[in-house]
């Protein structure tokens, strides 16, 4: 014990040392003092350091990266930062990992870009790192290995010493994504043991980054109750910091708060404005509830006009309801003519998905003979099956009533 205590401290005294020494190096070195000692260029007669030259020609290709200077030329690029990768900057093998991972100045080769990502990922260059976990977690280039991929998120994920092009040490940030990748890992269980806990603490981290998938994750968590106490300010306040940078899920998931939490914070104003937000970027949820606020004037004007139009914008066979709520709407008249027709197709595709009011209007087709053959039996049968699930009574669905929105309206207050 005395051994490992006594090793502890000399590695950070000569941690400490070289972290003085590579500093007073890097203080000592600029670009005058490299190239021209003595105030004569080092290029004539003096010879120059490998170092130096490596440094040189990975500022070059950067150059021929960037187009910074320079007409822009990934093929010059790949060249000199093989040759400064050759001649001992660490930082080139990343940038060749690249240009082999998206094809940049030569044929696209994961293999290649796997090989030079490990060399730098030995000497700390989180980004490395994290481009090792994304192949191990996807499966790009390499088999698949989850495994692979959490110990290359968690190495890069923390603050750690790496040394930069000219050879000195400082102290790299985390990655924000490979944080929310872990978030997403622990979430899952993807590499790791499932654990809420460790998800959220993850989640926090990318999301105090301002990473708005992190906050849109982090706000459901607080919604469930999942990994941390449910807290609907909570999931409120992150839904909304996600909203701000304009993630659909996170407005649609603000906006349901909104229009369907307790009464001390629903808001259909802003609720609407929020489902307009979400439907720009084609979500259909969003066109769903638009339709409903339009169809019972809840945040907007009362318009079954509108209502009609959104809800055909919501069709998807994920929101069933949607296809109920035509049925009604072409069943009763409402912003569209009466076509018994269309109500009954409506109606047939949502009864297709479960939804006894469908089936309870099917049972009015056929007894009243609208748009098919008036048939009692069928009609019976229709109404039998509403009754016999004993979740709905058809006495207790007049007609006239029969449009109401869904019975999850105090889906937050039973939280």
């Amino acid at each position: 014990m005395k051994h490992k205590k006594i090793t502890a401290i000399l590695s950070q005294i000569l941690l400490l040392c070289s972290l003085t020494t590579l500093s007073k190096a890097c203080e000592e070195k600029s670009f005058w003092e490299s190239w021209y000692p003595n105030g004569s260029f080092k290029g004539f007669g003096t010879p120059t350091e490998k170092l130096d030259v490596a440094k040189a020609q990975y500022h070059l290709a950067d150059n021929y990266f960037k187009g910074n200077h320079l007409t822009k030329d990934y093929t010059r690029a790949v060249s000199l930062y093989q040759l400064a990768a050759d001649n001992g900057v660490e930082r080139a093998h990343f940038k060749l990992g690249l240009m082999n991972h998206y094809g940049k100045g030569k044929l696209k080769n994961l293999t290649e870009a796997y090989n030079h990502y490990s060399k730098a990922a030995k000497n700390n260059i989180p980004e490395a790192q994290f481009n090792l976990g994304l192949m191990n977690r996807y499966g790009l280039g390499i088999k698949k290995d989850l495994n692979k991929a959490f110990y290359w998120f968690s190495k890069s994920s923390d603050r750690q010493l790496a040394i930069d092009v000219n050879g000195c040490l400082y102290s790299s940030d985390g990655i924000v994504e490979a944080q929310f990748n872990l978030g997403q890992m622990n979430h899952y269980g993807l590499g790791t043991t499932k654990d809420m806990h460790a998800a959220a603490r993850w989640y926090k981290k990318a999301a105090d980054n301002e990473m708005k998938e992190a906050q849109f994750n982090l706000g459901k968590l607080y919604e469930k109750g999942e990994g941390v106490p449910y807290d609907l300010e909570q999931a409120i306040k992150y839904y909304h910091f996600a909203s701000k940078q304009n993630l659909a899920e996170a407005q649609q998931n603000l906006a349901q708060i909104y229009h369907y939490g307790p009464s001390y914070i629903q808001d259909h104003y802003k609720a609407h404005q929020l489902y307009i937000k979400a439907a720009q970027k084609d979500v259909k949820e969003a066109f769903f509830n638009l339709g409903l606020m339009a169809q019972y004037g809840r945040g907007a004007t009362q318009n079954y006009v509108s209502a009609h139009s959104y809800y055909l914008k919501a069709i998807d066979q994920n929101i069933p309801e949607t296809y109920l709520n035509l049925g009604f709407l072409h069943h009763y008249g409402l912003g569209t003519p009466v076509d018994d027709k269309k109500a009954f197709e409506y109606f047939s595709k949502a009864s297709a998905k479960g939804l006894l009011q469908a089936d309870y209007h099917i049972g009015i087709h056929y007894r009243d003979g609208r748009w098919v053959m008036k048939d009692n039996n069928k009609a019976n049968y229709w109404f039998d099956k509403v009754k016999n699930s004993g979740l709905i009574d058809p006495e207790l669905l007049p007609e006239n009533l029969s449009i109401r929105e869904p019975d999850d309206v105090q889906l937050y207050v039973a939280n």
